[in-house]
């Protein structure tokens, strides 16, 4: 019962962007680059320049990693996935998402990378032709402040440069490369990894959900209850194997099966301070956070706290494992001193491994 219920962490948020009209299609790349460095209204858009093909880099021992960028829902989020091989030939996965914040105004990150259980945060200033990235990133050994900058040369290269801070306010290159894009026909496969499939010991408790797809049964009750087409919501859950973290892709369902991007969801172990940690980002712009936590012999609850419709939101979930196989996910709004129930629905496996 245990495992069953921290795999149904990726659902606790499904409910946060209900509404079919969020599911709004952004500029296509083209426009959008046309449009810099002029401002726009979502930051965010600005990386849109970077989806089409993957983005090659070539070390010195002539190993290559490749860089993919994925859309995150209503374009305000964007995943990038990394496959290849370290410059010592080891396979490499790594997890890159920058997102905005409403509340605070600014492009935030969240990096997790297989060297030393690396996971960092940071913010990011990107004006269509150049960017720079400050972050800590927290490693088995220690936090370290480190500083990305890409100056572009083109629409299909640029230069990579990392530093690190030597205790001040001054940073030290540290090493830097050049990545260039590559046309989908000459993209290689997704890597795959030896043993890729188990999770680590930190998300072991994921095991069983990985390869499903969890469903709602179309029936919700409480404040959140989904309007308008959308009848069904879906997550569908993606181990990333050597990053150590989880991926949740949550979409909403007409009524004639139709797609609609609602969430992005990542679990992860946060190497500084020793959590399990949940991200999750709407489709509206609005972003939670919080970590989670087994209770009452079995049950998920947790407390996220979040932004969206321009206010500051935090929620208490609880998700538990019924007799008939079912996940049951309630969530109550904890503003004022009572709380106020805001979602319930259940969820049923439909895909199987």
């Amino acid at each position: 019962m245990r495992l069953n219920l921290f795999l149904a962490a990726p659902l606790l948020v499904a409910g946060l962007a209900p509404c079919a009209e969020a599911c709004t299609e952004p500029p296509a790349a083209a426009e959008v680059q046309e449009s810099l460095p002029s401002k726009v209204a979502n930051p965010i858009e600005r990386f849109a320049r970077m989806i089409d093909g993957a983005w090659r880099m070539t070390s010195q021992s002539g190993m290559d990693m490749f860089d993919r960028w994925h859309k995150g829902p209503g374009m305000h989020s964007m995943r990038v996935m990394t496959d290849g091989h370290s410059a010592d030939g080891n396979p490499w996965r790594a997890l890159w998402v920058v997102y905005w914040h409403p509340r605070f105004k600014i492009i935030r990150s969240l990096g997790l990378s297989p060297y030393k259980a690396g996971v960092s945060e940071g913010t990011v200033a990107f004006d269509g032709d150049s960017l720079e990235a400050v972050f800590d990133m927290h490693q088995t050994g220690g936090t370290r402040k480190l500083k990305s900058r890409w100056t572009f040369d083109g629409p299909d290269k640029y230069h990579d440069e990392l530093l690190e801070s030597n205790g001040t306010a001054a940073y030290t290159p540290l090493t830097a490369w050049d990545r260039v894009r590559i046309q989908p026909a000459a993209s290689p496969p997704r890597l795959t990894v030896e043993g890729g499939e188990k999770p680590p010991a930190r998300l072991v408790a994921f095991e069983s959900l990985l390869g499903h797809a969890w469903e709602s049964s179309g029936e919700f009750k409480g404040q959140w209850v989904a309007t308008g087409t959308i009848s069904k919501i879906r997550s569908s859950v993606e181990l990333i194997p050597l990053a150590n973290g989880i991926y949740i892709r949550t979409t909403g369902l007409s009524e004639s099966n139709e797609p609609c991007h609602l969430l992005d969801t990542y679990i992860y172990h946060h190497t500084g301070a020793d959590v399990l940690r949940c991200l999750s980002l709407s489709s509206r712009g609005g972003v939670y956070e919080g970590d989670l936590a087994l209770v009452d012999g079995g049950a998920l609850e947790t407390v996220l706290n979040g932004f969206e419709f321009e206010r500051d939101i935090q929620i208490l979930v609880r998700i538990e494992h019924e007799q008939d196989g079912s996940l049951r996910h309630r969530a109550w709004s904890v503003e004022s001193a009572g709380r106020a129930l805001m979602l319930d629905v259940r969820y049923r496996q439909v895909q199987p491994k």
